[in-house]
């Protein structure tokens, strides 16, 4: 008979231990599990480099300018900018510049650049203007794609910021032709470009401060611009030219 109780006795004991291990083993997992997902705020490591397209409309074909960002420290490093169209070294050379001094084409910070183009889709198609725009119409886009001698061409005219200040957008001339895109460095001489007058065959350029703008309508003769009249535009007095 006593072996009999001692008997009952262990397997009841076994079985309350067994309980206890089970419940025990339970409450760590279900700790664990909470830790991981209340406790922790787990953040998108951002990569250290991103891509991403200019598109480009050129002679009624699709073309994209492709552009390589680089983390450097938190920093955006624009390590390379290639595109399918062949375009002269000096288009990269005033792009880059370019990209490297205006946060509305991209943020310094990387963490910042990266959300913006993310959330573009890494695309970018509104940096481009395929019409002429009109004198006091005119809006600062990196790029004109249009005919500007009327040549069957299309030309580009790239934004110089190195060149730029305030109401004083200076443009750079890349000729199309049956040779293929050409820089014409001195076409513009660094004026400032104001856009096409009302009839879209005169180009408008000068130079403004805050007191006065020196404008100058042009006509395109031999490949170079050809003052054809002047005139000023003064702050105090409203006048506006043509």
């Amino acid at each position: 008979m006593n072996n009999f109780y001692k008997k009952t006795k262990l397997v009841i004991l076994l079985s309350l231990m067994f309980f206890f291990n089970i419940n025990c083993t339970n409450k760590v997992k279900d700790a664990q599990t909470n830790f991981s997902t209340d406790n922790i705020s787990v953040e998108e490591r951002k990569p250290d480099f991103f891509t991403f397209y200019i598109s480009l409309n050129y002679d009624n074909k699709e073309y994209s300018i492709k552009l390589v960002c680089e983390k450097d420290s938190n920093y955006t490093d624009i390590s390379s900018i290639t595109s399918n169209l062949s375009l002269p070294k000096e288009f990269y050379t005033i792009l880059q510049e370019n990209f490297g001094l205006a946060t509305w084409l991209i943020n310094t910070d990387y963490k910042s650049a990266y959300e913006m183009y993310k959330n573009l889709k890494f695309k970018r198609s509104d940096l481009v203007e395929y019409k002429k725009s009109k004198f006091k119409e005119s809006s600062s886009k990196l790029l004109y794609v249009v005919d500007v001698d009327e040549d069957g061409y299309d030309d580009i005219l790239l934004l110089d910021l190195q060149n730029s200040m305030w109401d004083n957008d200076v443009y750079v001339m890349f000729k199309g032709s049956k040779n293929g895109v050409l820089y014409k460095e001195k076409f513009f001489d660094k004026a400032a470009f104001y856009g096409w007058d009302k009839t879209e065959k005169y180009l408008i350029t000068g130079v403004s401060d805050t007191r006065e703008r020196k404008l100058i309508k042009n006509k395109i003769i031999q490949e170079k611009l050809f003052p054809i009249e002047k005139c000023t535009e003064y702050v105090v007095s409203g006048k506006s030219c043509w």
